[in-house]
């Protein structure tokens, strides 16, 4: 164990050095890039862009994507997916040696793959997040829409109120509709991608409306007045389900932190008796199959708890 170890840590010191000193990638000279007067990057600048410049190298030559441009940009994270990337192996490296230092090599390995798992956790949490504060933020918005068509409003102009006035992340979603239809996207067409990007059924159905109101005429406010009384109705329910949910959510939460929180208490409390598990055959067996279980637990009370309407 000791020698893996060492190991990996010598394997981060001679990827540190290579991208220290290995030849740039093909580029625009830094002095053309510089503002006049600008101050030239420093050392640790030049190591992260090399790192970022090889990154989108592998993403872009081996079409390997593990966190997608559209997935970042759905939880709100305005960084390049080279960027992100290259701080998740980052922090991977940096937890791999914290871990190595605290409680040996596998500890480290363990530490450092989890990285890669809980940025994907928070990036797929904060998409659902914005996606279910789009949903219910959609009542209020077809208001504004129906009484911008009253006011005399194009459909165009009224979704260019909505993304003026209206809060994140409707508004977001409303701004690349009207940008979309200025470059000659079918409005409808855009809306309809937006109600599969934010996974809203209801939004779906607004654009539904809008097509066919489209093609047979009539009175598009009227019809939007009529989708948002369903819609709304449909929130009361689903508000309901979920105040019902709630104790079963909670208890979920408790249940997966549990194991967790007890294992570190015991590390810190008797760090002899706990680390036969990392040390041991048996114990390592015991800690994969344990982990194992939790990983199926976790998607077991995730299915039960998680009721859609």
């Amino acid at each position: 164990m000791l020698a893996i170890g060492v190991c990996l840590v010598i394997l981060a010191v001679t990827l540190i050095v290579y991208l220290l000193v290995a030849p740039p990638v093909a580029r625009v000279p830094q002095e053309r890039r510089l503002a006049p007067g600008a101050v030239a990057t420093s050392p640790l600048e030049t190591l992260v862009e090399r790192m970022e410049d090889g990154v989108d190298w592998v993403l872009r030559k081996r079409g390997w994507n593990p966190f997608p441009a559209t997935d970042l940009a759905m939880a709100g994270i305005k960084m390049a997916q080279s960027s992100f990337v290259t701080a998740v192996i980052a922090s991977s490296l940096v937890a791999l040696l914290a871990g190595y230092a605290v409680g040996g090599p596998l500890v480290g390995l363990l530490l450092a793959v989890l990285v890669p798992f809980l940025s994907r956790a928070v990036i797929n949490s904060r998409k659902t997040k914005r996606q279910r504060a789009f949903a219910d933020q959609l009542e209020s918005t077809l208001e504004v829409i129906s009484s911008a068509l009253r006011a005399g409003h194009s459909l165009p102009g009224a979704l260019d109120t909505v993304s003026a006035d209206a809060q994140s992340p409707t508004a977001e979603e409303f701004a690349r509709i009207v940008n979309e239809g200025r470059l000659g996207l079918d409005t409808v067409a855009a809306m309809r991608e937006t109600a599969a990007r934010m996974r809203s059924e209801d939004f779906g159905w607004v654009a539904d409306a809008v097509a066919i109101q489209r093609d047979t005429g009539g009175n598009l406010s009227e019809v939007l007045d009529r989708v948002g009384e369903t819609i709304r109705e449909r929130n009361k329910l689903a508000q309901q389900v979920r105040a019902i949910s709630a104790e079963g959510r909670a208890s979920s939460k408790v249940m997966m932190a549990l194991p967790i929180v007890m294992a570190l208490y015991m590390f810190w409390r008797s760090p002899k008796t706990f680390t036969p598990i990392f040390t041991t055959g048996t114990g390592q067996m015991l800690l994969a199959i344990s982990a194992v279980l939790y990983v199926i637990g976790y998607f077991w009370i995730r299915k039960l708890v998680n009721v859609r309407v």
